[in-house]
């Protein structure tokens, strides 16, 4: 869909010739000959971004199916021409980090905000050749890596990388088994803080942005964050759903 650039106009005074108009000439010598011409139609350029869940919810099968999934996916896209990226979002520390010890050191302020230290991954960037980035999955199943999540922050800076990008179509896919959780935050605001943050983040993305946003749930009803979303109950399931949720999308212009 997005190599698709090339077009004919036929039935031209001048041009190259026309081969599929000769039997004519050959029928009836004074017709004249016809002639056709090669010009370029617009195509929307396209680029994926793939935001997965690296809490520690996800260890196991299903971040492995993931990181499977994401691998081959990446790989088929690019044979299409079109551009992927693969990202990661966790924390790096469980129930805080130099964030809380900065907040402990502070007199524990009041409705202090996030209270862990962020660890987005590049796994993929969008101009990285699968071949050179395909190993870099394998850190999904690092030892210690997964740890919690804050989804909306997360959002906002794939968004952000993705929003930069010169193509014309933009596409945005979370990955996710669960609400945001972070033990540290939660403990000192309101309960619902990372999840107002996540919708707030969301709703501004859906309506204002022109990057289109999907969503899918491992075991987790993510139709209740996202307009565009689908949930299924097993890791397995994930692979089918990605190309589906994608074929989708593809399918609306």
């Amino acid at each position: 869909m997005a190599q698709q650039n090339r077009s004919w106009q036929f039935d031209l005074e001048e041009g190259a010739l026309d081969p599929s108009r000769l039997p004519r000439i050959i029928i009836d010598p004074y017709q004249p000959l016809s002639f056709r011409q090669e010009s370029d139609t617009n195509f929307r350029d396209t680029v994926v971004t793939l935001l997965i869940d690296n809490s520690g919810s996800m260890r196991g099968r299903p971040i492995t199916v993931a990181a499977t999934c994401a691998d081959i996916l990446a790989r088929t896209l690019e044979r299409c021409g079109v551009k992927v990226e693969l990202l990661g979002f966790t924390t790096r520390a469980w129930k805080g980090g130099l964030s809380r010890e900065n907040w402990l050191q502070s007199g524990k302020p009041a409705a202090p905000g996030r209270l862990n230290d962020l660890r987005h991954i590049i796994y993929k960037s969008a101009d990285a050749p699968w071949r050179r980035a395909r190993k870099n999955l394998g850190l999904m199943m690092r030892e210690g890596l997964l740890k919690e999540n804050i989804d909306g922050e997360a959002l906002m800076w794939a968004h952000q990388r993705i929003i930069n990008r010169p193509e014309e179509r933009r596409i945005l896919m979370v990955i996710s088994d669960g609400a945001p959780v972070d033990d540290s935050t939660l403990s000192v605001n309101h309960g619902a803080y990372l999840d107002q943050h996540l919708r707030q983040v969301i709703e501004w993305i859906e309506k204002r942005s022109p990057v289109e946003l999907c969503a899918i749930g491992i075991g987790h009803d993510v139709t209740r964050y996202y307009s565009r979303a689908v949930t299924i109950m097993d890791a397995e399931q994930l692979g089918g759903t990605m190309v589906e949720q994608l074929a989708g999308l593809f399918d609306i212009d």
